[in-house]
């Protein structure tokens, strides 16, 4: 089995994507927030054993509403976006579960490497009279325990549990 669409390399679309997060403030509250500066692909194969993700993220483009709260996500007691200024996403495997997909993969935050999953759904393609390509939506969430990567400040004022969301379009280079 394989992606309902056609093996090849796609972009993703920066303008119509979004990665984003969600923490529990004091155990009644949820903090949101996005990473504004990002870049991907999808590397669709014949099977789904062929095929890829890979994603990156720049700390420093973290976004939660508040810019105080910004600037102390990005100091040591979070990230430390000087000396780790990236967050990095590379697939291991993808299969088929039901009507979604798994997606497996090596997660990359502040210099740890951690195995993380994401239940992936193919929310379907359209062509975008913008650009006359192709563009094939998804939605991704996983589930990540951030102390596992070294970013345990505030636990448990601030959960440890941090849910992620992909919600992204990838293009094909040229039309199908």
């Amino acid at each position: 089995m394989s992606l309902p669409m056609p093996s090849n390399t796609y972009a993703m679309d920066l303008v119509h994507s979004q990665i984003a997060f969600s923490v529990r403030h004091l155990g009644i509250s949820s903090v949101r927030g996005t990473f504004d500066q990002y870049s991907g692909a999808l590397f669709v194969g014949d099977t789904l054993e062929q095929t890829t993700v890979t994603f990156e993220a720049e700390m420093a483009s973290v976004n939660s509403g508040n810019r105080m709260r910004d600037e102390h996500i990005h100091n040591a007691d979070f990230f430390d976006v000087e000396n780790h200024p990236t967050m990095n996403f590379h697939s291991t495997s993808i299969t088929a579960d039901g009507d979604h997909y798994r997606m497996a993969g090596k997660l990359a935050i502040k210099g740890v490497t951690r195995d993380v999953e994401f239940v992936i759904t193919y929310n379907g393609a359209a062509l975008f009279p913008m650009d006359n390509l192709m563009h094939h939506g998804f939605t991704g969430t996983g589930t990540i325990s951030r102390s596992a990567f070294g970013v345990s400040y505030g636990v448990p004022l601030v959960s440890d549990e941090v849910e992620l969301w992909l919600d992204v379009q990838f293009i094909a280079p040229t039309a199908e």
